[in-house]
């Protein structure tokens, strides 16, 4: 289970918004004061994050709470948005160039996978948004 400290900011039905700080793992590295990452990182400075948590432990604005979510979650978001469309402007580029033999067509089927491979990533991600195994949760307040 990957977790996060955050705080509540707002409380609306059965879901609590949970703020989340972004960290660098720059901060922890020997070679920091050297590096060009953090430098950079240091210049644009901590992104705030909300999230939106499903409130199981009744929490109110203001609580600071563990929040977590499950590995193979996250790998399976991450498999689909970046590798799905890959695989599709790959496989329609492929079929392609083996069906017609032309440059401009593979690179237009190519094109054309990539946009169907998007759209479909978009199709699933609307479903895994509604799935509860996809969701954060919050862990206990602290």
């Amino acid at each position: 289970m990957l977790e996060e400290r955050g705080v509540v900011v707002k409380v609306v039905d059965e879901f609590a918004w949970i703020q989340t700080s972004r960290h660098s793992a720059c901060g922890h590295c020997d070679s920091k004061n050297s590096c060009g990452t953090a430098s950079l990182s240091q210049v644009l400075g901590q992104k705030k994050t909300e999230i939106r948590v499903i409130n199981h432990l009744a929490v109110h604005v203001g609580d600071n709470v563990i929040v977590g979510l499950e590995e193979q979650a996250l790998l399976r978001g991450s498999l689909v948005i970046y590798l799905l469309p890959l695989l599709c402007l790959f496989a329609t580029a492929i079929l392609a160039q083996t069906w017609f033999n032309s440059e401009h067509l593979t690179i237009l089927s190519g094109i054309i996978g990539l946009a169907g491979g998007l759209l479909w990533v978009k199709r699933i991600t609307a479903k895994m948004a509604d799935d509860v195994r996809y969701q954060p949760v919050i862990l206990r307040v602290i």
